[in-house]
């Protein structure tokens, strides 16, 4: 795969790593990328910097209030917020043998607001809204090999991994509305209107549990498939996860691996809590591209 992405992340790491290493060779014969080099106790290490370009669609309830959930990337990357961290996000697994621990962390923090105004014959409805949002999930579960052998559909070698752990969901939303009602009936006119609605601080924890199926598709190439469901109403009602990505060996920096990747991830959850003007739900999916790059310790 000769791809843009390819070629400027090659150029990147050949600009910062003045010796690049080839690829090791393998006992049967094949080459791929360089393995992780083990510590002394046994454990390598995999820390990942990514991106996730997202579309979320739902609905969500803020005190009781309904709200529709429709944010493409151009809304999500025009209101990040620059007066604090507007992002983050990582992925890093330690491995021993078959025994993988592994930690995500996916943090945005929103903010913006929007002008609105209708006129009409004998009134005029205008104002401003806003909305101040900011989303923390992390991830922190085990993984453990089951099966590893020559894949039996396709060509080169696949591990089958069983997953468990648990996904913290932090959220804190304001929506707040400024609105000017002016009504002239005969003389008399009448100007009033603000309301806002916020969540405060809503967090809670799902158990999940899952597969991964990793497969070793060429020299320095690799697909990954993850899939995950959580909740069963400890934390969320339910929730889901998929993500699919494609890796490629771009070079060796500094004795390390660099590796590549882009995919598409899916995440869904459904939690409520309290009821009336006290209930607070937000049932959402979150799916779109991701790209990124890793490093092997």
């Amino acid at each position: 795969m000769n791809t843009p992405l390819r070629t400027v992340l090659l150029g990147l790491c050949l600009a910062i790593s003045s010796a690049a290493t080839a690829s090791v060779a393998r006992s049967d014969g094949l080459s791929e990328r360089a393995a992780p080099r083990e510590s002394d106790d046994g454990w390598s290490l995999v820390f990942t910097s990514y991106g996730w370009i997202p579309w979320l669609s739902g609905n969500t309830i803020i005190k009781g209030r309904s709200f529709d959930v429709s944010v493409d990337p151009s809304d999500m990357f025009g209101h990040l917020d620059w007066s604090t961290l507007p992002a983050w996000m990582s992925y890093a697994e330690a491995r021993r043998g078959k025994l993988g621990l592994f930690n995500d962390i996916v943090y945005a923090s929103l903010s913006g607001s929007r002008g609105f105004g209708k006129d009409g014959q004998h009134a005029t409805f205008s104002g401003n809204v806003s909305a101040d949002y900011t989303q923390l999930t992390v991830e922190a579960g085990g993984a453990y090999e089951i099966w590893s052998g020559r894949n039996p559909v396709a060509s080169g070698s696949s591990a089958f991994d069983l997953l468990g752990g648990v996904r913290y969901w932090h959220q804190d939303s304001d929506v707040s509305a400024t609105t000017v009602t002016s009504v002239n009936t005969s003389g008399l006119e009448f100007q009033n209107g603000r309301w806002f609605a916020k969540s405060g601080s809503v967090d809670w924890a799902d158990p999940f549990v899952g597969f991964r199926v990793r497969n070793h598709i060429a020299p320095g190439e690799d697909l990954v498939l993850r899939a995950d469901f959580g909740g069963f109403g400890v934390g969320s009602d339910f929730s889901w996860q998929v993500l699919a990505t494609y890796n490629w060996h771009i070079c060796m920096l500094y004795g390390h691996a660099l590796d590549g990747y882009v995919g598409y991830r899916a995440l869904s959850v459904d939690y409520s809590q309290g009821s009336g003007t006290s209930k607070y739900e937000y049932d959402v999916l979150q799916q779109g591209p991701v790209v990124g790059s890793t490093l092997h310790f």
